[in-house]
């Protein structure tokens, strides 16, 4: 067993248990809380997790990486420990999009930034590798060819009611529901179609919820203006035409049994225009949407490889 450590230590593999500190970011607005695995002594990849979700969503996958990995997992706007924006407008794609460039610019970073991005976040890493193409090295992409885009027969169809809805939380007349954090998580699983073990899910449960000493229940924290997409995003033209400004590397791990929310024909439109932009790859995995919190044994070697460039 020694002999087989020092191996891995001279091939430059860590050994140790992976470790992270929580940190806080200050931005204009508040500040970016952030779980920082491994070392800070190395320009991190940027891990931006899913719709409605937060940090912790990489947390069964970091401990399974090498403790000596560099790895930046952060809440967006909104989300988990996070400041909300102070706006009472909807919320937008461009938001997630500004605290990148918030965090570019207070690191300083000296690199090309590398993503590792699931389901939702991909809308912003896109959109950040399109408009600063020599900012970004490459990404790797968990269950998602392209950002959501907008729905017109939606707009026009439901515009009222959503609007309706933003009123009632800027007025603070929507009703704060209570429950036990296991209910939360049953909740939230139900929403992204049992992708997600209650187990899992109560695990981002208890970084989106808060205690209430009185009751001894939870309740929600996250901006609730985040779960209504309505003017969240843009038509799917304005990505056709940013994916052909995208010039970093993409590895896409397709899940069997994801999560699909817009037509083909719309996907196929955007990706058709990435794929002639840049070089991109594609694996498919027996798994469902949350394949790294499921299965992370199944996402680790796509990691090390195409971020980091390490076999297992």
């Amino acid at each position: 067993m020694r002999n087989l450590v020092n191996i891995l230590v001279r091939r430059g593999y860590s050994t140790l248990v992976p470790k992270f500190e929580e940190i806080k970011i200050p931005v204009p607005w508040g500040h970016i809380a952030a779980k920082w695995w491994g070392p800070q002594d190395k320009q991190p990849v940027l891990a931006l997790h899913g719709w409605q979700e937060n940090c912790n969503s990489f947390d069964p996958l970091m401990k399974i990486l090498p403790a000596d990995l560099s790895i930046l997992a952060f809440d967006m706007p909104g989300n988990g420990y996070s400041s909300r924006y102070p706006t009472h407008g909807q919320f937008h794609v461009l938001e997630d999009v500004l605290a990148l460039r918030a965090l570019n610019k207070h690191f300083a970073f000296k690199d090309p930034i590398k993503f590792l991005l699931h389901s939702y976040s991909i809308g912003a890493g896109f959109i950040y590798a399109s408009n600063y193409q020599t900012d970004v090295e490459r990404m790797l992409v968990i269950d998602y060819i392209k950002p959501q885009s907008l729905d017109g027969k939606l707009l026009a169809n439901a515009g009222g009611q959503f609007l309706d809805k933003l009123v009632d939380i800027a007025m603070d007349t929507e009703k704060v529901k209570e429950a036990t954090l296991e209910k939360h998580a049953e909740t939230y699983r139900k929403g992204v179609m049992n992708s997600i073990s209650l187990e899992n899910s109560k695990l981002l449960m208890e970084r989106s919820t808060a205690l209430n000493p009185e009751t001894g229940l939870y309740y929600i924290t996250r901006d609730p203006r985040i779960k209504i997409n309505f003017y969240f995003s843009f038509p799917n033209e304005f990505f056709v035409e940013m994916a052909k400004n995208i010039r970093c590397k993409i590895f896409y791990i397709r899940a069997k049994k994801g999560l699909v929310f817009e037509h083909p024909k719309v996907i196929k439109a955007v990706q058709v225009e990435i794929e002639k932009a840049t070089d991109v790859e594609y694996v498919e995995v027996d798994a469902t949407h949350h394949v790294h919190m499921e299965k992370p044994e199944l996402v680790k070697p796509f990691v090390l490889d195409f971020l980091f460039g390490r076999k297992c």
